[in-house]
């Protein structure tokens, strides 16, 4: 019995010794200061927006008056105005680049075309093809950079007409807008491509007014129409937004209001 009792004391020591060391790690880990994990430095938690800045122009003293939306078009309407406008679009060519543009005026001697300034920087004398397929030539007559609005003039086109100009203060968010333009240049020949979408904000940058909308504007639309559900310019598509930081963005493309073309073209 003496050894018996020996071995459960033993026993019972060495349970004791395991878990007073058990119970120290528990006591060590639990009072260890907890590592907190740290997001991925890829994962972007802000976007910082597009710095924007009051417009120059003074504040008018009367009320703008209240935008009235109006009924949906009919499809068949649609298609209609969309026809009509594609004889007032034209792929705007230089050296080192394709774009659009669209018939600001048609007069005897000439017609002046109205695209995006980025389109043809650089250059004096570019090419416009008409929606016939004819290659003419054209020369820059005024190039504003900061609007990013040019003037053409190229002449008298047989086959095209000018686009009547709309008013995008008039619009209501939501409004529905058409874009017109040749995306991808040359890989997709033929007609414009026709993208629609909506009016889904109005932005100041630089003192300029610009249109914001979802409606596609792929390379090579710069300096297409933008329509309103009437068939008329409203403004001119720049491009958008493809990235916020690492972030992919959809649908935040920008179009220069027409109030703004008209008073470049006003000065040309």
């Amino acid at each position: 019995m003496g050894r018996a009792n020996s071995l459960l004391l033993v026993a019972v020591l060495f349970a004791g010794l395991l878990t007073l060391a058990l119970a120290g790690l528990v006591i060590a880990r639990w009072r260890a200061p907890v590592d907190v994990p740290a997001l991925d430095t890829r994962v972007v938690l802000t976007v910082t927006p597009i710095p924007t800045v009051p417009p120059l122009t003074p504040a008018p003293t009367a009320p703008a008056p209240t935008p009235i939306a109006s009924g949906p078009a009919d499809p068949g309407d649609r298609a209609t105005m969309v026809n009509r406008a594609i004889h007032g679009v034209l792929q705007v060519r230089v050296p080192d680049g394709l774009g659009t543009g669209f018939v600001w005026a048609r007069e005897s001697d000439r017609t002046l075309v109205v695209t995006a300034a980025h389109v043809v920087a650089g250059w004096e004398r570019v090419e416009v093809i008409a929606p016939d397929g004819t290659a003419h030539p054209a020369t820059v007559r005024q190039r504003d950079e900061r609007h990013d609005v040019a003037l053409l003039e190229a002449p008298a086109l047989v086959g095209v007409q000018p686009l009547p100009r709309g008013q995008s203060r008039q619009l209501p968010l939501g409004s529905a807008l058409t874009a017109l333009g040749y995306a991808l240049g040359d890989q997709l020949l033929g007609e414009p491509t026709v993208t629609r979408g909506v009016l889904s904000g109005r932005r100041t940058f630089d003192g300029i007014e610009f249109l914001q909308t979802d409606a596609a504007l792929n390379p090579g639309v710069s300096g297409g129409p933008l329509l309103d559900e009437q068939g008329r310019v409203v403004g001119m598509a720049i491009g958008g937004i493809p990235w916020a930081g690492e972030i992919p963005a959809q649908g935040v493309n920008f179009a220069v209001a027409i109030e703004e073309i008209e008073q470049v073209v006003a000065t040309a």
